[in-house]
């Protein structure tokens, strides 16, 4: 930015075995000691979690007719016996063989069999199950097999070529391990002494917050006060600090102070910039995060001036993320696109290099510090999750001196104490400690050294789903319920019974992933309805050098001389033409941009598993050739610029979960969607011009989540209610769509989620209902009038949104029925009369957000609330206190013993701050001292910040609020009284 010239302050802030006989080129792994891979750890580490994926695949594949079928059952029992024995050897790679010299070439070898050998099972599973669906229930399945008997026989004879290449392939291997060092002495990662001492379960404590430590308090206070300072012109604070030290996470912290919501009026503004400066994805970037809408297909020009008129007379407060670019003359053209903004906006900026923050003309440059031991210390109990006693004073010991060694960096104390919280002996935590990773010296190499610790440390069934989250560029915000599809698709999900739903195994996998940190900042999506996530830059760093050779991430290095090793493709942006043969080995696809091109059509390919295109152009020769890829079990298309999906979709028999998003010119689905006999998921999101689905789509009979928002469809298919297995449904902001939905739920028996936010047409529903498993239900923002009676019968129920049911005026009797129910989210629900008695025993009730006490014996008194004490959702509201005829209930209702509430509003009216207009003849004639008790019987807890009062009839002087005030100290913040003729605040 050019003008006048500017002071530049900078501020230095504180700181298993099998007995049987084997094969002589297997049985040479018993004759000698199993090796450990020194140097070679996080390799180990790799290998280990490919074999655990390829060993749950082979054991039900042994005893499988199919295999029978085949004649492979013993090559099968071979390979399975194969692996256990890698397994066992792997398992004993001693945690201090881990060093930073480069994998040897012989378990480089042994990386790449193990990944030929997860292709050739995962093709043998795919051909089995295809086997059983085609002749499940076929009575012609006889002729069939005749007809078939050719081909399946050179199956088989392909099969068992392949598992002999194999097996020679890991007897070559193995016979090369004595030409390199690698066979030392093994050293338990885990030592399982009976001697040991163990840690109690913990006593929990809340989320982790880095603001909570007092140093980064005060430096948040200081930048805070930077940004809203009288000084006129748009001006740029920055950030400096090394990775992981909590630059991010401050600039969070700071957008959601109240000081600067209010300040700013909520024109916050976030862009992660990265490590490519490129202007025009930077423009697009600006313009998403200012407009709210997708920057596909929009000229840079029509972006800069969208951006200006947005922007022009606001003052606001963009965040600059993560940047890294230090060429002046860039960033001058970028802030021009920022200049219509009123003075005393501010641009806040992170980075790890000052040059940068010089490079922009920063006013202010804040260093971020390190923690000091102490600090250190507190953050890895709160991120261990104990109280502060709860670990024994061995265990106390060694943390402190596994902490020292993160240097004060939080992002590496959080993800240490992430691991550890699942190692409760003080044997693991020594091992943890004396590791030969932390042989560096330098602060930054201590900080990667405590992640690839932490990643060595992961059970083998998460490192493939945390090394998969690499495709991905960094600050991509991942969608949960799309990142646990594409863990099952690539076949990281293996549920142990027939019991466990794969979903459910997933979703276990990705909450242990963010209980360590290596996923971060979960929240909700702009329609509050998905939970979204995202990986620190350093994290993403670590699982790109995990895959090393397997990741092409850039289209320079898309070349044929990679097609035998990759197995990730991650094209961020290409410019390029791309050699078809580098889709050989693939197995997930995740590509952005319209200038994708490949060099010639694409073939039958077998191994891609996933793919996910963004931005792609209606000419794209990828888009038309999806149909080859006949094992893909997972399709993201999201911005493309396609008007229909091919009808030989119905190609990729094995196609589970199919997501189409903000394609808005797509106007139809093929009928050939209904032989897609193993979807799972569709979803179909932002499609204004889908007015329809087709009638096929109730053949998809093993279809368990449909989530359709935002499009213009009009109706339902009928034949959505013959799909027995559906368990998830979500039909949200489909304006255009007018339904029948009284008969709709009388046959989805297996239904647990209903989600129907948005949806026109709703007064009354399930006058036919069969959803007895039913655990969320979501009506927000619809016309319904009256909870069905219905719905009280249904145990299971946990979760019910009503936010915004203008229309709503009661709950059902008989609502205490649903002891599980734990959020009754009632907020905005403005005419509601009354509570239904009964609703206090809701004792698991942690959010109502609503209690409104009704005027007849019908509803519940305010001393109901007594029982509700898990109450944490921060904001209750009472509404018509004048019906309490009991001061007494007030007291009882027990407001005081209610920790988690922390803005109470409490209304003598039903109409809010302005619901003045209630006529005196209208109320109940209370006496003042009788209604002072009732006030003062609703006593706050003390760490009330903001208490409303509205519609007391008499200003409540006489020492109420000073009182209220001298016993809240210091928490409370804010308080306001609205009565009938003056207003305090």
């Amino acid at each position: 930015m050019n003008g006048a010239a500017r002071t530049t302050t900078t501020l230095q802030l504180n700181p298993k075995k099998q007995d049987q006989v084997r094969r002589p080129e297997i049985r040479i792994w018993a004759k000698e000691k199993l090796p450990s891979f020194k140097h070679m750890g996080m390799e180990a580490a790799v290998v280990s979690g490919l074999f655990k994926i390829v060993g749950d695949k082979l054991a039900p594949l042994v005893i499988r007719e199919y295999s029978s079928l085949m004649g492979v059952t013993k090559d099968l029992q071979e390979l399975q016996d194969l692996v256990e024995e890698i397994k066992s050897g792997l398992q004993v790679a001693g945690d201090n063989a881990i060093g930073n010299k480069p994998p040897s070439n012989w378990l480089k070898k042994l990386k790449d069999f193990a990944y030929d050998l997860e292709d050739l099972v995962h093709e043998f599973h795919l051909q089995s199950e295809k086997h059983d669906t085609d002749n499940d229930h076929d009575k012609y399945a006889v002729l069939k097999y005749m007809r078939t008997k050719p081909k399946l026989a050179m199956f088989q004879l392909k099969m068992a070529n392949k598992i002999k290449t194999i097996k020679n392939r890991f007897a070559a291997i193995v016979e090369q391990r004595g030409d390199v060092n690698t066979i030392l002495n093994a050293i338990p990662i885990d030592h399982n002494v009976h001697k040991n001492k163990i840690i109690s379960e913990p006593s929990l404590l809340g989320n982790v917050d880095d603001s909570k430590i007092h140093v980064r308090d005060e430096e948040k206070h200081k930048i805070i006060c930077k940004l809203i300072d009288d000084q006129q012109k748009i001006s740029i604070v920055s950030i400096v600090g090394l990775g992981g030290t909590g630059k991010t996470t401050m600039a969070t912290h700071i957008c959601h102070d109240n000081k600067i919501k209010e300040h700013f009026e909520g024109s916050i503004f976030w862009v992660h910039v990265s490590q490519e400066f490129d202007n025009n994805k930077l423009v697009g970037k600006l313009y998403e995060a200012i407009l709210k809408k997708t920057s596909y297909l929009r000229t840079d020009q029509q972006m800069v001036e969208a951006i200006s008129n947005e922007l022009n007379g606001n003052k606001f407060l963009l965040v600059l993320d993560d940047a890294w670019h230090k060429n002046q003359y860039d960033w001058e053209r970028f802030m021009l696109y920022l200049k219509s903004g009123s003075p005393g906006s501010r641009i806040l900026l992170t980075t790890r290099d000052q040059g940068v923050a010089e490079a922009v003309e920063s006013t202010c440059i804040y260093k971020l510090a390190f923690l000091s031991d102490e600090d250190s210390w507190n953050l890895f109990q709160q991120s261990l999750r104990l109280a502060a006693k709860g670990l024994p004073s061995e265990f106390v010991e060694i943390g402190r001196e596994i902490i020292k060694k993160c240097g004060g960096v939080p992002l590496a104390i959080k993800i240490l104490a992430g691991v550890l919280r699942n190692k409760k002996t003080v044997d693991a935590w020594c091992a943890l400690r004396d590791s030969n990773m932390w042989n560096v010296d330098d602060i930054e190499d201590r900080v990667f050294a405590s992640l690839r610790l932490s990643y060595f440390h992961l059970p083998d069934h998460l490192k493939q789903c945390f090394v998969y989250c690499s495709i991905f560029p960094k600050g991509y915000k991942i969608y949960k319920h799309q990142l646990i599809g594409e863990w099952i698709a690539n076949g990281f999900i293996n549920p142990m019974n027939e019991i466990e739903q794969v979903e459910d195994v997933a979703n276990d996998c990705f909450d242990s992933l963010l209980k360590v940190h290596f996923l971060q900042d979960l929240e909700v999506d702009e329609y509050d309805e998905m939970e979204i996530c995202k990986m620190h830059d350093l994290v993403h760093d670590l699982t790109r050098q995990i895959l090393q050779g397997e990741m092409v991430s850039h289209s320079q290095n898309a070349t044929i001389g990679n097609s035998q090793k990759c197995r990730y493709l991650s094209l961020a942006s290409c410019n390029e033409n791309i050699e078809v043969k580098l889709f050989s080995k693939v197995h997930a696809i995740y590509i952005s941009g319209d200038n994708f091109a490949l060099n010639k059509p694409i073939k039958k390919r077998c191994h891609v598993r996933s793919i996910i295109l963004e931005s792609m152009g209606a000419t794209n020769l990828l888009l038309p050739s999806i149909p080859k890829f006949e094992y893909l079990s997972y399709l993201r298309i999201s911005h493309a610029s396609c008007r229909a999906f091919p009808e030989e979709i119905s190609h990729c028999w094995n196609l589970q979960a199919l997501h189409v998003t903000y394609c808005r010119a797509l106007t139809t689905l093929p009928e050939s969607i209904g032989k897609l006999k193993k979807l799972r998921t569709l979803e179909l999101s932002c499609l204004l011009d889908l007015e329809s689905l087709p009638q096929s789509i109730g053949d998809c009979h093993n279809l368990q989540s449909f989530l359709l928002r935002g499009s213009g469809i009009r109706e339902i298919p009928n034949s959505i209610c013959k799909i027995k297995k559906l368990r998830v449904l979500n039909i949200m902001h489909c304006l255009s769509l007018r339904q029948q939905w009284s008969e709709f739920f009388g046959t989805l028996c297996n239904l647990q989620s209903i989600n129907l936010a948005q949806i026109e047409g709703i007064h009354n529903l399930f006058s036919s209902f069969a959803c007895h498993k039913l655990r969320t239900l979501t009506l927000s923002g619809t016309e319904i009038t009256r909870l069905p009676q219905c719905l009280t019968l249904v145990s299971t129920l946990e979760y019910i949104d009503l936010q915004n049911c203008w229309g709503l005026l009661e709950l059902s009797e008989g609502i205490g029925n649903l002891e599980r129910l734990e959020v009754l989210n009632l907020k905005g629900c403005s005419n509601l009369g009354g509570l239904p008695v009964g609703i206090g025993q809701l004792t698991h009730l942690q959010r109502l957000h609503l209690f409104v006490i009704g005027g007849s014996s019908e509803h519940a008194r305010i001393s109901e609330l007594r029982n509700l004490n898990l109450l944490t959702d921060n904001d209750l509201e009472i509404k018509n206190i004048k019906y309490v005829e009991d001061p007494d209930d007030a007291e009882k209702a027990s407001l005081k013993e209610k920790s988690g509430i922390l803005n109470l509003t409490l209304d003598w009216s039903s109409n809010g701050a302005e619901g003045c207009s209630d006529s005196l003849e209208e109320e109940p004639l209370l006496d003042m001292e009788k209604e002072l008790r009732v006030l003062n019987g609703l006593e706050p807890p003390s760490q009330i910040k903001k208490l409303n009062i509205y519609n007391y009839k008499e200003p409540p002087v006489g020492g109420v609020v000073e009182q209220s005030i001298c016993v809240h100290e210091p928490a409370l913040e804010m308080i306001t009284l609205k009565v009938r003729a003056f207003e305090l605040a």
